[in-house]
């Protein structure tokens, strides 16, 4: 149960990538290169971010080697440099059982060493594209360009399986 439960969670994730790369991809590039208050990454940087985090722990769950990040020219040149990742990511899940999902793995960062758990790392990526979904329909929504309603129940309704 937990694998299908966490195969939804990534299908909503990437249904919330998309409404917030349709609203994004009006921008022009000053916009989507703004730092909108001090300190605040832009919108481009961000995206980059994401993509290279999950390009990142794929790579490590997998065992493949890591994908590059392109500079990011245009959102659908972003769309298809991140295609192949998305395809990874629901390819990994799919295959998974629930024994899997107890199984760590050690990773490595600046000589730090820990061991999570697949579900923790599935779950950190859940909840690390959800934070930056959240920046980014901010910067889309100061150009007038809301993604709209990111809500679980919002996916539910759009993929016509919400509860009646």
């Amino acid at each position: 149960m937990a694998t299908v439960q966490f195969g939804a969670f990534l299908d909503h994730a990437y249904w919330g990538l998309g409404k917030l790369l349709d609203a994004l991809e009006p921008l022009s590039d000053d916009e989507l290169d703004r730092e909108m208050m001090a300190g605040a990454v832009p919108g481009r940087m961000i995206l980059r971010h994401m993509l290279g985090f999950e390009t990142g722990w794929l790579a490590r769950l997998t065992g493949d080697e890591r994908l590059p990040v392109p500079e990011v020219a245009t959102i659908g040149a972003l769309r298809d440099a991140w295609a192949p990742v998305e395809a990874g990511w629901r390819g990994y899940v799919a295959k998974l059982s629930e024994g899997d999902l107890e199984r760590s793995i050690t990773v490595s960062f600046g000589g730090e060493s820990f061991s999570p758990r697949i579900d923790q790392v599935i779950s950190q990526f859940v909840q690390h594209q959800g934070q930056h979904r959240s920046e980014l329909a901010v910067i889309a929504s100061t150009f007038g360009r809301s993604p709209g309603e990111f809500d679980w129940w919002d996916y539910l309704e759009a993929r016509g399986t919400l509860p009646t």
